[in-house]
């Protein structure tokens, strides 16, 4: 895990609050920021010739055309016309065949289902579950992402094996829903597993299942 310390360069402003609102975009998720070169260097140095990766949330693209150069195929998922449309004016004509440009919200895109790896580098983004079970479903099997600590990039199993918190020792998890926590050990002086456990569910599942 890598951790990132670039002071956010917001690109949206008070005009985008409809095109938020229209597509779902909670809070600062439909913001973008540019992150450090260290944050993108943790991701594409773990990339494969053979990976086919999800971009979700492009941005600049500045991190999809970077993998581009790597891996067999990009799909780049940006919902921002503007952010897309600036891009593809300034690299279009070079664009990589292997790099397919989709002016789409990933909430609502299918994800093709040959994608191997997802990227979701959006610190505050409100919907990891959602995209987390959508590369599931179509066999990805890795995820780098800040999502879900909020700072720190991670790269995911999206294939490990996976059970509810209350049966996994005491200490550390983090869940599919993009949860993290901590469970305490039955008595302040017991030992606790300081390997962080991957969840299917938690306190925060059961209570967005029990919201309206």
């Amino acid at each position: 895990m890598i951790w990132e310390n670039l002071a956010p360069q917001f690109l949206y402003d008070d005009k985008a609050a409809d095109f938020a609102d229209k597509h779902d975009l909670r809070g600062w998720e439909s913001w973008f920021a540019p992150y450090e070169q260290a944050v993108y260097d943790f991701v594409l140095t773990r990339l494969q010739p053979e990976d086919i990766v999800l971009d979700i949330g492009a941005g600049d693209f500045r991190f999809a055309l970077a993998a581009a150069k790597q891996v067999q195929r990009v799909y780049a998922v940006e919902v921002y016309p503007p952010l897309v449309a600036d891009f593809l004016t300034r690299h279009g004509a070079n664009l990589p065949r292997n790099l397919h440009v989709i002016c789409a919200n990933a909430i609502d895109f299918p994800f093709p289902a040959d994608a191997t790896v997802g990227v979701l580098l959006m610190r505050h983004c409100q919907h990891f579950g959602l995209f987390f079970h959508k590369l599931q479903a179509v066999g990805a099997r890795r995820l780098f992402t800040n999502a879900r600590w909020k700072s720190g990039v991670e790269e995911i199993d999206l294939l490990a094996p996976r059970q509810p918190v209350d049966r996994v020792p005491p200490g550390w998890y983090a869940c599919a829903c993009g949860a993290v926590g901590f469970k305490a050990p039955p008595h302040p002086e017991d030992d606790w597993e300081e390997a962080i456990h991957e969840v299917s569910s938690c306190p925060q599942c059961q209570t967005q299942g029990a919201a309206p």
